[in-house]
């Protein structure tokens, strides 16, 4: 017989089987308890190209009990919120892991964690340039549209009315709500006892996730010069346009029909345009918008052959236009070290470490400027490692069979 860990125990204690029988532990009072979350000795680094491949590596702590099954905040460095949804995302999918990684995509990771409860709120920092949302903490509901079944939230701001995923709260069922702040790491003046106030509030006594987006110091708009011959993005800002819900006198329903009109009809005049490469019929389209994209198609086809023309990406360029644009803003020497700065300052105050660190470097489709993204991912892993005891980074994106 080998030797048992049931020998000597001290009188008045309980014995190593009853605190296994009373705490649910493995056997032996020194053993986790079930539910017990583990502790890195080191925090690991996820380093991936595209941002929604930081999923997987979430996912995987949170199985391996390094990340709680719930309620993990995530503090978001990056010039673009990330937070849209597929409109046709149902819980069906989001419950469904591989179904989920297939729909997600770089600009809509975030909020179906939101709504399954793995993110227990947002703190999204975003550089001066990023104007896609105001600073200051917001409320939100998501849960299962009543009338399609589809993931909605009801937070009223133009990001998220603009590509149709605002509705009313009584139209949600199985809601659960998450904290959302916005925080500008502003180039001169920046309150950081605000910052810590939000940080303390949303973080203390908690593990979190921080993640890092590399665009978040330096950014393209990658549609930017896209046929630049005819100033293309410039003809679809008008195409694609959306009234701010700031200066509409519509309510929000309404603006959200109006737009889910606008984004259908032009959706099925540019599909129809790259399959056929001429336009459909006008029966069924709103007048306007059909006149307008043939005005749009004549000026390119000025300058550029029909065949060397991708209306679908035309139409996705378009998509990136509502009442703004995508943030393009390259940062001069000066600028770099005022952001690592800035970003440096923002690690003292928080009030723990995190549990984990991703990273996303988001160069192959354009967005951090190429020829700067191994200094910044350099620079950002050296201040990660100054200020927290840091494994060396997992670099992800240099294999190319990680999930």
């Amino acid at each position: 017989m080998d030797r048992t860990m049931y020998g000597k125990f001290v009188p008045g204690t309980l014995h190593p089987y009853q605190c296994t029988l009373k705490k649910g532990t493995l056997p032996g009072c020194k053993k986790r308890f079930k539910n017990e979350l583990r502790q890195y000795q080191k925090i690991p680094i996820y380093v991936v190209e595209y941002h929604h491949e930081v999923l997987p590596f979430i996912y995987r702590n949170i199985g391996s009990k390094y990340l709680p099954l719930e309620g993990t905040p995530l503090v978001h460095f990056d010039s673009h919120p990330d937070m849209l949804i597929d409109p046709k995302l149902t819980i069906e999918t989001v419950y469904d892991k591989e179904s989920l990684y297939e729909k997600i995509s770089i600009e809509s990771w975030i909020l179906p964690g939101t709504f399954t409860g793995q993110f227990g709120g947002v703190i999204w920092v975003k550089p001066f340039w990023a104007h896609q949302m105001d600073d200051g903490k917001r409320i939100v509901n998501i849960g299962e549209d009543k009338s399609n079944g589809c993931i909605r939230l009801d937070c009223k701001e133009d990001y998220f009315v603009s590509e149709c995923i605002f509705t009313e709260k009584e139209n949600l069922k199985n809601e659960r709500q998450f904290n959302l702040n916005v925080i500008t790491m502003n180039k001169d003046q920046v309150d950081w006892n605000g910052i810590e106030c939000i940080l303390n509030d949303s973080l203390k006594d908690k593990r979190f996730i921080l993640d890092v987006d590399l665009d978040f110091f330096s950014t393209h708009n990658p549609f930017k010069n896209i046929y630049d011959k005819v100033n293309l993005y410039a003809l679809l800002k008008k195409l694609y346009y959306c009234d701010s819900i700031k200066t509409t006198t519509d309510d929000v329903a309404t603006l959200v029909s109006k737009r889910i009109k606008q984004m259908t009809q032009l959706e099925s005049i540019f599909n129809y345009l790259d399959a056929n490469r001429k336009l459909p019929s006008p029966e069924g389209y709103d007048q306007d918008i059909y006149n307008s994209v043939d005005d749009v198609r004549k000026i390119l086809l000025e300058k550029y052959e029909e065949k060397d023309v991708d209306w679908e990406l035309v139409h996705l360029a378009g998509c990136t236009c509502d009442n703004s644009e995508l943030p393009h803003y390259v940062c001069s020497s000066e600028e770099f070290e005022i952001m690592y700065t800035k970003f440096k300052k923002f690690l003292d105050i928080l009030p723990s470490s995190p549990t984990i660190v991703t990273i996303s470097r988001s160069t192959e489709d354009d967005y951090t400027p190429d020829e700067y993204v191994e200094e910044i991912q350099s620079k950002v892993i050296e201040i990660l490692k100054n200020r927290f005891c840091c494994d060396d980074p997992i670099l992800s994106y240099l294999d190319v069979d990680t999930e």
